[in-house]
């Protein structure tokens, strides 16, 4: 993780075009300019030129910040945005006490006791020998769910499975600015890959994959399940029909092999529901002194998967899945759309 100061250069091409305002979800609601990247790159310039100390107010705004991403994909400039919240988040957190407090808590509740409590009730599903071989990284997802549908899809796709005993990638804890954390989950998952002779990383959450690639790792090729289903033009059919419609996480890539598979697989209705790609709120469920602002966020994507008709929505992220579920008032079913192939799709 960059220094705030080492991105001082990006924080200087912002032209302050104002065209994040335009897709930033939080701004919508809010109109206020320090809730999106432009006011913030200003805020951030004078903390880099002293003008300015960081302090609770600004940090609120940062914290305001979804992470999704939208700005930087529609920045004429190319600025990433998310890392440099990050980093700014970072300075906060070096001499914030409650935000360490935060962070040590949410390891040590959720990540560590939580997901591994979880973890006790899901069984490790054995892979079929094949040549070609990949490592599952399950994550916080793989070890409270098990690895039962990644192995079975995979396999049908001629590919052996090894699922070493991960932790999590490290992201709730990047964007909380926690470096030490985050480098700490980073150096984990090396020890571990170094331990196979295997340069082929595969997962199902689109927050994981995005985060294993920030780690730029020589060598290693990090890759998405649904990726393997395409190339090898596997056209799943289910055992009844079913009518979907499906939440785009922010940090995929690869949604055109996702959309392949949905729109190639028998007894399935693929529906698109309207800002199907707009994110779910995540970040903001941290953040229960903000509710007013998330809240509104949570109704217009439980408002446009209702409206879409369907009863079950897919995704492809942990962290969206339990937002959406979080909000569905039993409206809809919520499921990761690898697990939904496995339970409801017609063995080979």
């Amino acid at each position: 993780m960059k220094t705030l100061a080492e991105y001082k250069e990006e924080i200087h091409s912002c032209s302050k075009c104002g065209i994040c305002q335009s897709v930033c979800p939080v701004y919508k609601i809010t109109g206020n300019d320090c809730t999106v990247s432009r006011g913030q790159f200003i805020m951030l310039k004078g903390l880099i030129k002293g003008d300015l100390k960081m302090s609770p107010k600004i940090n609120r705004y940062l914290d305001l910040c979804l992470k999704c991403g939208a700005c930087s994909k529609f920045c004429p400039s190319g600025i990433d945005v998310v890392d440099i919240i990050a980093s700014a988040k970072a300075e906060y957190f070096k001499t914030s006490r409650l935000e360490k407090i935060i962070s040590s808590v949410q390891k040590t509740f959720i990540f560590n006791f939580g997901v591994n409590l979880l973890g006790l009730f899901a069984r490790k599903f054995k892979s079929k020998k094949f040549d070609k071989k990949v490592i599952y990284f399950g994550g916080c997802s793989g070890k409270m769910k098990g690895n039962k549908a990644v192995v079975k899809i995979l396999n049908s796709c001629g590919v052996e499975v090894i699922t070493p005993d991960f932790q999590c990638c490290g992201i709730p804890f990047y964007v909380r600015g926690d470096k030490e954390s985050y480098e700490s989950y980073k150096k984990s998952f090396e020890e571990i890959v170094q331990k196979y002779d295997v340069k082929e990383i595969v997962t199902t959450c689109a927050s994981c994959e995005k985060t294993l690639k920030s780690y730029k790792i020589e060598g290693l090729e990090i890759k998405n399940i649904f990726e393997y289903i395409r190339e090898k033009e596997l056209k799943p059919i289910l055992k009844k029909r079913f009518k979907v419609t499906f939440h785009k996480p922010c940090n995929i890539d690869n949604f055109e092999d996702i959309e392949w598979i949905l729109k190639n697989t028998e007894n399935l209705e693929y529906i698109e529901m309207e800002n199907y790609d707009k994110c779910c709120g995540l970040n903001g469920i941290a953040k229960i002194s903000e509710y007013k602002v998330m809240s509104e966020i949570f109704k217009a994507k439980h408002k446009d998967i209702v409206n879409s008709g369907a009863r079950i929505v897919l995704t492809s992220c942990l962290g969206c899945e339990a937002a959406l579920r979080l909000f569905s008032f039993g409206k809809y079913r919520v499921m990761d759309f690898a697990e939904f192939l496995n339970k409801y799709a017609k063995p080979d």
